[in-house]
């Protein structure tokens, strides 16, 4: 996304690219992600990011003091989400119009602070924020206004997970299903099932990834090797999940 000057006529007339709900998915920087580690920047606290984009390949070095303090737990058609280090207080955050929603803490559900992955999704009035743990086998939700995150799932540990067309699905841990976790439905219906070739679902590495308007599945598996030595290499294999 680049802005340049245009007549005061032309501007009066045309929709502001500055959504203050962030809601409008046609002025989100789509295919942008974010070159950094697990605190969003490198060195810690540089107020710096390295901005990729997927198609074009092009660089972008932005300066955003949004990042003091911040740690990048998801992004989302390049909408950096972003923890407080240390109220745990979540904001979503447009990295080139700077606007920006501020989510409650995570404090009140969590006492001390896990690492986490989150996602931004649609809501009737305006956005959502998914998050998911590592350690801890739950989902929770927060909408802009609401004063508090509510649980949407227990028991639940994803693989992996993606934002696709403004919902999350998901992999569950252990099995071969693909599931919608967000919005909700009575007990994350299963949208897929990943084929059982590959062996034993502990020993491959699945990824949800989205292409050209399509989410597709990536299976990472062993192939044993022919040879004497037992060399067990990696092999890929690419599913469409319609």
């Amino acid at each position: 996304m680049c802005f340049r000057a245009v007549c005061s006529h032309w501007r009066a007339f045309t929709t502001s690219p500055c959504d203050l709900t962030l809601q409008e998915t046609r002025f989100r920087p789509r295919g942008w992600v974010a070159l950094c580690d697990g605190d969003g920047v490198r060195p810690a606290d540089a107020c710096e990011i390295t901005l990729f984009h997927t198609s074009t390949s092009r660089r972008l070095h932005v300066r955003l003091s949004e990042l003091q303090n911040h740690r990048i737990v998801g992004f989302t058609d390049g909408l950096l989400i972003l923890l407080n280090k240390g109220t745990t207080a979540v904001r979503v955050l447009h990295p080139f119009t700077r606007v920006f929603i501020d989510l409650p803490p995570l404090a009140p559900i969590f006492h001390h602070l896990v690492w986490m992955k989150a996602a931004v999704c649609r809501s009737h009035a305006s956005i959502a924020v998914v998050a998911w743990f590592s350690v801890v086998p739950v989902v929770v939700y927060a909408e802009p206004g609401k004063p508090h995150w509510s649980v949407i799932h227990q028991g639940l540990e994803l693989w992996t997970a993606l934002p696709f067309r403004g919902r999350l699905f998901g992999i569950r841990k252990g099995t071969w299903e693909i599931v919608q976790v967000y919005p909700l439905f009575p007990q994350h219906p299963v949208v897929a099932r990943i084929p059982s070739l590959f062996g034993c679902p502990t020993f491959c590495y699945y990824y949800l990834v989205e292409f050209r308007e399509y989410m597709l599945l990536a299976v990472q598996h062993r192939r044993v090797s022919q040879s004497k030595k037992g060399w067990q290499p990696f092999a890929f294999a690419l599913f469409l999940v319609n």
